[in-house]
Parts: C-alpha cells; structure tokens; sequence
C-alpha cells in the first residue's frame, strides 16, 4: 500500500495526520508532493515539487522496477 499526499499544508493538517498515521498503522509507504511544506518523517518520502513533476518523477521510478 502506498499513500501519495499532494499539496496538503501545514494551515489544516488534517490530511498529513491521517496520510502518516495511515503509513504508520498498516506500514504503508507514504510520499508527500508539495513544494514548500514537504517535510515528512525520515521513513517516509518528501518531494519538494508540484503535483504534476512529482507523479512524473514517481511514473519514472516505477517504470525502472516493473
């Protein structure tokens, strides 16, 4: 399983609790998009970008394991 958070700020953190609570309760990998409030726990992945370049960047990795 894999949460991918786009865009959620620190104003109303609502969605980054849950994105991490998620990652921590069924071990989920979770990767937050957004270009200035990317800062995530180090178990988890942060990409300091736009919503597009980051789900291109994650497209590509993907193609290289599968």
């Amino acid at each position: 399983m894999a949460v991918i958070e786009i865009g959620a700020g620190t104003a109303i953190p609502t969605i980054r609790n849950l994105s991490e609570r998620l990652g921590s309760w069924y071990r989920a990998a979770v990767i937050r998009i957004n270009p200035r409030e990317y800062h995530i726990s180090p178990s988890y992945i942060s990409l300091a970008c736009r919503a597009l370049e980051g789900l291109r960047g994650i497209n590509a990795a993907l193609k290289h394991i599968f």
